[in-house]
């Protein structure tokens, strides 16, 4: 039932898909050990905060510039295929790093030592044939991480600290895209949602498209609530308001989906993003106050 559901690739290719199991494994050690060491739930929100970064660029790069391809051989279908190994790349892989030399104040070495780390894993995927650059060069990669790496330490700082209005709605609405994202990726791949804009003629490209635009749109509406704190009252207007634009988007044939409780269950997803970026939000400033 779950490869089915999921749409798994028979045979996986285990040559290719243990490389980005073993890199997923690390990862997950290193999220664990920083979270285990500190113990602050500012680290929650600066890892999503560093996955919505780094998802919204690879949305730029990679799904509309196309600038590279990867090749975990998972899942069935070789677009959703080549997002999955992205979003681990990216999303993941990248993010953890970056949280564990932000949770630690790394030096600038450090910053450049695991810049150097991911270009070199990025050569041995280029040998492998599990990765794929279009017109990517593995120098934007160190600079790029670089910058990313840096960045993570300034936004920890300013987390931790009284942190601006602009720095809180960009959190949040970091927040509320990231959350979106996770939630919804894992029945996409499993094509119980299309989304079609006519932008790509690959249906999978165009279907994720379509949906990170409707993210992206959608994340304005949980900020905004989320930052000025409005009554609850018109807090469930604007989830109201998001559930309209599914019938129009039915309605339009942009978005289709297969049984009734895939609706349903996107419509709660705007619910529990709605609360979890309000949670979030409400124990930063309380901690900030010294009530927490």
């Amino acid at each position: 039932m779950l490869p089915q559901t999921l749409q798994l690739r028979v045979p996986i290719l285990m040559e290719n898909a243990i490389w980005f199991m073993l890199l997923a494994g690390l990862s997950f050690l290193l999220l664990f050990y920083t979270f285990w060491r500190k113990r602050d739930i500012k680290l929650i929100v600066l890892f999503l905060g560093l996955g919505a970064i780094a998802g919204l660029l690879d949305n730029v790069i990679f799904i509309w510039l196309d600038s590279y391809e990867y090749y975990p051989g998972i899942l069935e279908d070789i677009y959703y295929d080549m997002v999955l190994g992205a979003y681990f790349s990216q999303v993941y892989y990248v993010s953890s790093v970056a949280l564990f030399i932000a949770a630690f104040h790394m030096r600038n070495r450090w910053i450049i030592l695991f810049a150097a780390m991911f270009v070199g894993l990025e050569f041995l995927f280029l040998a492998l044939g599990i990765y794929k650059l279009n017109w990517w060069h593995s120098g934007y990669t160190a600079v790029g991480l670089s910058i990313y790496f840096w960045l993570s330490k300034k936004w920890y700082s300013s987390l931790k600290h009284a942190y601006s209005g602009f720095v809180r709605w960009f959190t949040l609405y970091c927040l509320s895209y990231i959350i979106f994202i996770n939630l919804v990726a894992i029945p996409l791949i499993s094509h119980h949602y299309h989304f079609a804009g006519g932008w790509f003629i690959n249906a999978s490209r165009d279907a994720v498209a379509v949906l990170v635009v409707i993210m992206l749109i959608k994340s304005v509406v949980i900020m905004l609530a989320c930052y000025h704190r409005l009554p609850r009252m018109i807090m469930v207007l604007f989830v109201f308001m998001m559930w309209v634009s599914y019938a129009v988007m039915i309605r339009l044939n942009i978005m289709s989906f297969k049984y009734i409780w895939d609706l349903a269950y996107f419509a709660i997803i705007d619910v529990v993003v709605l609360l979890a970026c309000y949670y979030l939000d409400k124990a930063l400033l309380r901690k900030q106050s010294g009530i927490m």
